[in-house]
Formats: structure tokens, C-alpha cells, sequence
């Protein structure tokens, strides 16, 4: 068994498995059928007799008949039965007969007369032997005009199920094994097709490994089996590796550069503090800023994992539909209440704009924008927040009255750690604010643009495509 080749061993399963399930889908076939069988011939036989008996009427005279010629007419307790030409005395191998309270056959047929003490037993279904043979029997009482004493008695053989079993039991006999001959003939040309692309992906795989090159992927011609997809499944992976590794790559750059400064001013106060320091208020001093450097490094570091999380499209952001309106709204009136009297917010918001969002994210957009209009704008500033929806999209604008960008500068402000102003940089800030903004936007397939010019302002814009 080890020696064969993967494709006989696939082949040799196959055709063991093909002869199990069959052997098991026969024996199955069978069983079912016969149950089945059972409860469908049990439901034909209540259905005829409750079908005849509709067909019988019981009329006071003959004279009173509207007498149809192909009807049967026969008298009783004073009066006439008129059984219609559609009563079926035999059908479908159900035989159906008209018996009185004597147990005493009026009309159609039987295969075998029941004694007293069996007749009229069987409300339901019931089944009894006569000469070795299985019969199904039922019963039902005529009810109505006159009618009363009068039964219907119906059969119906076993051997209606056995006859049905035995042409499923040949046509079986005939199919199974043909079907498992084709079915591995099928199987053997398949398998040897689909194993082809093997050796390409293997070798594909191997370069990549040893060049340690990301960018390649694994190239076959266009299909769709398991084979391509695993092509597929692997050139994804290796994007995202490559997606990963530069990620890992960006986060390790810009966390050395911009943990330079303050780990150069951490060094510096405890080299200080430990030569220089005289007093209480000298460690005090020193530790202070250490301590700020340290939050300040901190503060870095979270936004870079989160920047990181957001790139690689992490789990932990979670797309629900969110009323956009009511979201933003409650962000503009919590942020009028913490300015103060010389600051201007107006909102222009319209009702009932719903959109699918991750909540946590779209509230970092907007207030990251509110930030920077106030950071950005004079001693006096004034902005305004609308979000406006059309038949195409919904828009989100701040907008302010402040320094507003240089031309040759509106590109370079969605970089990490780009500041239009260095010199008006505050504390905790890194310049991370737009281009963490045009992240989310493009998590929430929305797109960011800007409209500014030195000395009059200006309005940034998110704009969400509306799904159709």
C-alpha cells in the first residue's frame, strides 16, 4: 500500500468506497421503500374506500330517483341505494365493498369473505392473512340518510408492495453496478487531470519560500477545482504576508523614528538627575518628564497597533447599520459643550441617515476632524459640521475658517506624522489625525478629499457611496 502512487491509493479508496455505498445505498433502498411503500399503499387504500363511499345515496322510492342509467340501484330498508357509475369497486389494486350490519355483501368485491368476529375491526388500517398472503383491510361506517348499518370494506394485497420492491430490486441490479463502473472511469480521469497542477504549485511555493519574495504568486491557467483554488488559497496567504510584513515593516519604522526624541529626552533627564540633581524638587522635575515622555510614547504606540489592526482589516471592527444622523449630531452637541465662549460650532445635520458603520470608528473620523479644524484655526474659531445625503451618496463636511493648506502641501497631509505647521504642534500630537481619517474611510469603502487655500480655511469632505 505505501508503494502505490497517491493517485492509485485515491482510485483503489474510491472503488472500495463506491462498493460499500452501494452495497449500503441497496440495503437502504429497500428498506426505506418498503417503509414508504407500507404507508403510501395504506393511504391509497383509506383514500379509495373514502372516495366510494361519496358515491352512495339512499333515496326513500325508486320513483323519487333521477335514475341515470349507468348507475346501480339497489333496495333497502324500505327505500333505494343508488350507487353512482363512479363508485370504483376495483382500482389501483384496491377491491371495495358494500357491506350491511349482518356482514352481508351488497355490492362490489372482495378477495375473501370476514368472519364475525373480525368485521368490522378495522377503523384503521389493519392487515390479516388469509392463504399465506398479507392483506391490507379498512373499514368505515356510512354515515347520514338511511345509511346507518352500512359499511365499507376495503383491501388491498401485500403483494402490491413486493412487486414494486422486485422492479426496484432488478432496476438496482442493473444501474448500481454500471453507475460504479462509469463513476470510477470518471473518477480515474479526474484524479489524474486535477493532480497535474501539483507539482507546478509545489515547485511555485518552493522558490517563494527560498527567495523569501512575497510579491510572487503562484501563476496557473484559469480554473475553478480544489487545485486552483488551493492556488488561490496560497497566493492570498502570501499577500497577506506580504501585506503583514510591510505593515510590520512601516509600524517598526515609524515607531523607531518617533520614539527617538523622547527616549533621547528620557536618557537625557536620568543622566541629569543622576549627576546634577540636588534636591527633592531636581528628582521631582526629572521624573515628571519622564513620566510625560513615557505617555507620550504610549499614546504613539496605541495609535500605531491601531493603525495596524485598521490596515490589516482586523476583526475587531465590526460593520452594523447605524443611524449616521443621530451619531454625528451627538458628536457635534458633546463637543459644543466643551468649548468655550470665544468658539463657534454649527451642525447641519439631515434625519434619518442610516448607513453601515462601525461606530467606534466613524466617532475617531469625525472627532479627529473637529480636532484639527479647531487646532488649525485662529484665536476665535468657527466651524461647521454637516452631513447631507443624495440619491448617490452621503457626504460629511467640517469645515473652518483657519490657515487653511498650501497647495503643493494638500497631498502630503494624509502622511503619518505630517504637520502643515510643525510649530504649532501640541503636545501628544504626532500628525497621525488625517491620515488615520483616510483610513477609515477607505475601511468604509468611502473616500476623503480636501478644499483649502492659505489664510481663508478649510472643509474636508468623507464621501460614502450609497449601496444599490
Amino acid at each position: 500500500m505505501r508503494k502505490l502512487t497517491i493517485k492509485k491509493k485515491i482510485i483503489l479508496w474510491f472503488a472500495i468506497a463506491i462498493f460499500v455505498l452501494s452495497a449500503a445505498s441497496t440495503a437502504l433502498t429497500f428498506v426505506i421503500s418498503r417503509s414508504v411503500l407500507d404507508q403510501s399503499i395504506q393511504e391509497r387504500l383509506i383514500e379509495i374506500v373514502e372516495y366510494n363511499a361519496d358515491e352512495i345515496e339512499f333515496n326513500n322510492s325508486l320513483s323519487s330517483v333521477d335514475k341515470e342509467p349507468s348507475d346501480f340501484y339497489i333496495s333497502y330498508n324500505g327505500g333505494v341505494l343508488e350507487i353512482d357509475d363512479d363508485f370504483c369497486d376495483y382500482l389501483d389494486g384496491v377491491c371495495t365493498a358494500l357491506i350491511d350490519k349482518d356482514n352481508f355483501l351488497i355490492y362490489g368485491e372482495t378477495p375473501f369473505h370476514l368472519d364475525k368476529e373480525s368485521a368490522f375491526s378495522f377503523t384503521s388500517v389493519g392487515t390479516i392473512e388469509h392463504r399465506g398472503q398479507k392483506y391490507y383491510i379498512y373499514e368505515k361506517p356510512l354515515t347520514g340518510n338511511n345509511l346507518n348499518g352500512l359499511w365499507l370494506r376495503g383491501f388491498i394485497s401485500e403483494n402490491e408492495v413486493v412487486n414494486i420492491l422486485y422492479n426496484v430490486a432488478r432496476i438496482s441490479l442493473w444501474f448500481i453496478p454500471l453507475f460504479g463502473v462509469f463513476t470510477l472511469l470518471g473518477g480515474y480521469v479526474l484524479t489524474r487531470r486535477s493532480f497535474a497542477p501539483i507539482e507546478k504549485i509545489s515547485n511555485a511555493a518552493k522558490e517563494i519560500s527560498e527567495s523569501g519574495d512575497l510579491s510572487r504568486r503562484i501563476d496557473l491557467k484559469a480554473g475553478e477545482d480544489e487545485l486552483h483554488q488551493l492556488a488561490q488559497t496560497y497566493n492570498k496567504m502570501f499577500e497577506r504576508l506580504e501585506k503583514t510584513f510591510n505593515a510590520e515593516k512601516q509600524f517598526t519604522s515609524d515607531a523607531s523614528h518617533e520614539l527617538r526624541t523622547p527616549m533621547a529626552v528620557i536618557k537625557a533627564q536620568c543622566e541629569y538627575a543622576l549627576q546634577f540633581a540636588e534636591s527633592e524638587d531636581d528628582y521631582k522635575e526629572a521624573l515628571e518628564v519622564i513620566q510625560r515622555q513615557n505617555d507620550r510614547m504610549s499614546s504613539l504606540l496605541s495609535q500605531l497597533l491601531f493603525f495596524t489592526r485598521l490596515e490589516n482589516r482586523s476583526d475587531t471592527f465590526k460593520l452594523v447599520e447605524t443611524d449616521l444622523s443621530q451619531l454625528v449630531a451627538s458628536i457635534g452637541e458633546e463637543r459644543r459643550i466643551l468649548l468655550d465662549d470665544s468658539s463657534e460650532l454649527t451642525l447641519d445635520v439631515e434625519s434619518g441617515i442610516k448607513y453601515t458603520i462601525d461606530e467606534s470608528l466613524m466617532s475617531r473620523l469625525v472627532i479627529n476632524l473637529l480636532d484639527n479644524a479647531f487646532k488649525y484655526s485662529p484665536d476665535h474659531p468657527c466651524v461647521s459640521l454637516s452631513l447631507k445625503e443624495s440619491e448617490s451618496q452621503i457626504t460629511l463636511s467640517v469645515s473652518d475658517r483657519g490657515q487653511g493648506i498650501t497647495e503643493e502641501n494638500l497631498e502630503k497631509i494624509w502622511n503619518r506624522f505630517y504637520q502643515e505647521d510643525s510649530s504649532r504642534n501640541e503636545e501628544g500630537s504626532f500628525g497621525l489625525g488625517l491620515s488615520m481619517v483616510k483610513e477609515i474611510a477607505a475601511f468604509h469603502g468611502g473616500q476623503m478629499s480636501v478644499q483649502s487655500s492659505p489664510g481663508t480655511g478649510s472643509t474636508f469632505t468623507l464621501t460614502l457611496p450609497k449601496k444599490i
